[in-house]
């Protein structure tokens, strides 16, 4: 792809695969903004070669996953792939990190709630930005199917939040 396209392409993910390296690297803003700088200079330097019959979002993704990956079993040598793959909902320290945003906290709590499934769609569309047919294509499943459980999982949410 021509390269004059890459100020757009930037623009239009550097904010959702921030999000996505956030959360795998436990909250650390400084690490996350590291690693997505890391991020769009090796996608930059592979820009020309990227075939945008591809999905630009499982590209973009599939380079900011092997960069955590990499990252993560740098720092903690002897980790499992399993592990930084499931770093997000169940092994943050969200307590350590979020008791002056109580409003974050309960979020995160009600978040845990949720089925798994529902947890994901939620964490890909509302967090990470992804659009219903990438999760879609990512999933296996049909967009319309997950914009009703996306919606069911919302509101699954909101009453949770509600009785706290």
């Amino acid at each position: 792809m021509d390269l004059k396209h890459f100020p757009d392409f930037y623009r239009v993910n550097v904010q959702r695969i921030h999000r996505f390296i956030y959360f795998r690297v436990r909250g650390d803003t400084d690490v996350a903004e590291d690693l997505t700088q890391d991020v769009f200079l090796k996608a930059f330097a592979a820009f020309e070669s990227y075939d945008p019959n591809i999905s630009s979002s499982s590209w973009i993704f599939t380079i900011a996953r092997n960069h955590v990956i990499n990252y993560m079993q740098k720092q903690h040598p002897g980790t499992s792939l399993d592990e930084i793959e499931n770093t997000i909902w169940d092994r943050i320290p969200w307590d350590k990190k979020m008791e002056s945003r109580h409003d974050q906290k309960r979020l995160m709590e009600a978040l845990r709630q949720l089925p798994e499934q529902d947890r994901e769609i939620v964490r890909l569309k509302h967090i990470e930005g992804w659009t219903f047919n990438e999760i879609a294509e990512k999933m296996g499943k049909n967009a319309g199917a997950l914009r009703v459980q996306s919606h069911r999982a919302l509101r699954a949410l909101r009453k949770i939040m509600k009785q706290k």
